[in-house]
C-alpha cells in the first residue's frame, strides 16, 4: 500500500472510539498512526483471554491502563472480562463478573469492551450472553451507566456455506448461532436492560440492511453504532449512497467514529504493526464520510479485503455539524467529556 493522503480532510478534534493495544505494543507508534489520521484522542480497547492473548495474564487490561497513563489525558480505555478461570476448568459465577467489572471501574477504566459476541468467541463462553451468568453483569452496567462496546455477529458472508475455505473463518456449520439468533438474543438483553449504554461495533454488520438498523435504533434509544470497518460495509453502503447519507443524517446522534487501528497484532500476534497498512482504516472511513464522487478502495485496507480491492466507493460528504457529532461529540456524550483518572502505577 502506498502512503495515503490525509491533507484534504476537515481539521477537527477527532476522537477515534475504537482502537487497540496489543502485547508488547509501542505507544508512540500507535499515536503516530492516529495523529496521521487526524485523531487527537482515542479509546483503547482490551480483549479477554483467547488463543490470541497471553494466557498467563488473561486480558490486555494492563496494556490499556499503561496506554492511558502515558497519554496525557488523551486516551480513554475500555477493559475486558477475564475468562482464565473458565478456560482452566475452574468455573465462573455471576458475582465473579460483577466483581471484575467493579474492579475495572475502580482502576479507572472508562467502560468495557466485549468481543464475546463474535461467533468464534461466543461458542467458547461459559454461557450464552442472555443466560443467568451474565444477568447481574448487565444489570450492574445498566445501573452504573458504565458504557459497553460490543462486537456482535459478523458479516453475513461468513455464514454462507458456499464460501467455506474462501475466508479466514466460517460460521456456516451448526456449532455457531445464526445471525438472526444472535440479533434476537441482543434484543432480549436490551429489553431487560433498556438503559444499558451500549455501542455496537462495526455498525452491527447491518451495512446492507439500513431498514433493520433504523428499526433497532428507534426501538433502543440507549444504543449507538460505531463505524469501524468491516471494509465490505463501505462497499455496501456505497451501492445506495443517497439512502446511506439520509440514514447518517437522520441518526447523526447515534453514530461514533472508530477505525480498528491496532487490531492486526491483536488478531494475529505473529503480525507486526504496519503503520502504513493500519492508516488505511481511518483513511477509508474519513474519505467516505467527507468526500463525494467515486473512491477507489486501495489494497491492504482491513483484515479481509482481497475481494474488495479496486472496488469503487461513493462518499456521502456529510455536513460539518454532523461530522462533529460522529467524530467526537457522540462519544463524549455516551462515555464522558474526558477520560477517567487511572490508578495504574506500572
Amino acid at each position: 500500500m502506498t502512503n495515503l493522503d490525509f491533507s484534504s480532510f476537515a481539521n477537527l478534534p477527532i476522537l477515534d472510539g475504537h482502537t487497540h493495544v496489543w502485547a508488547g505494543f509501542e505507544p508512540q507508534l500507535l499515536w503516530e498512526t492516529l495523529q496521521q489520521s487526524g485523531a487527537r484522542r482515542c479509546n483503547a480497547l482490551s480483549v479477554g483471554y483467547l488463543p490470541v492473548t497471553d494466557p498467563a495474564k488473561g486480558t490486555l487490561n494492563d496494556e490499556v491502563l499503561k496506554f492511558k497513563s502515558l497519554s496525557n489525558n488523551r486516551a480513554y480505555g475500555f477493559g475486558a472480562l477475564d475468562y482464565t478461570a473458565h478456560f482452566h476448568g475452574e468455573g465462573l459465577r455471576p458475582d465473579d463478573l460483577v466483581a471484575q467489572v467493579s474492579k475495572l471501574e475502580e482502576l479507572g477504566f472508562d467502560g468495557v469492551k466485549m468481543w464475546e459476541g463474535k461467533p468464534s468467541v461466543y461458542v467458547l463462553l461459559p454461557d450464552r450472553l442472555e443466560e443467568p451468568l451474565y444477568a447481574p453483569f448487565f444489570a450492574w452496567m445498566e445501573e452504573r451507566r458504565f458504557p459497553l462496546l460490543m462486537h456482535l455477529a459478523d458479516a453475513p458472508r461468513f455464514w454462507d456455506p458456499s464460501r467455506v475455505g474462501l475466508d479466514p473463518w466460517s460460521f456456516a456449520d451448526s456449532r455457531y448461532p445464526t445471525r438472526v439468533e444472535m440479533y434476537a438474543e441482543l434484543e432480549r438483553i436490551l429489553d431487560r436492560h433498556p438503559r444499558l449504554v451500549l455501542i455496537l461495533a462495526h455498525f452491527l454488520f447491518l451495512w446492507n440492511e439500513l431498514d433493520e438498523a433504523a428499526r433497532l435504533l428507534d426501538r433502543h434509544p440507549s444504543v449507538a453504532f460505531d463505524l469501524t470497518p468491516a471494509v465490505e460495509g463501505y462497499v455496501q453502503l456505497s451501492q445506495n449512497a443517497g439512502a446511506a447519507r439520509e440514514f447518517f443524517i437522520r441518526y447523526q446522534d447515534r453514530l461514533i467514529y472508530g477505525t480498528d487501528v491496532g487490531a492486526g497484532p491483536v488478531v494475529n500476534p505473529a503480525v507486526s504493526f504496519d503503520k502504513t497498512k493500519e492508516a488505511g482504516q481511518p483513511w477509508l472511513v474519513r474519505t467516505w464520510l467527507e468526500s463525494t464522487g467515486s473512491i477507489t478502495l486501495p489494497s491492504g485496507v482491513g483484515a479481509v479485503t482481497n475481494q474488495f480491492v479496486g472496488k469503487r466507493l461513493r462518499g456521502i460528504a456529510l455536513p460539518l455539524d454532523v461530522l462533529e457529532k460522529i467524530y467526537w461529540r457522540n462519544f463524549e456524550r455516551m462515555v464522558g467529556s474526558k477520560p477517567r483518572e487511572s490508578t495504574h502505577n506500572g
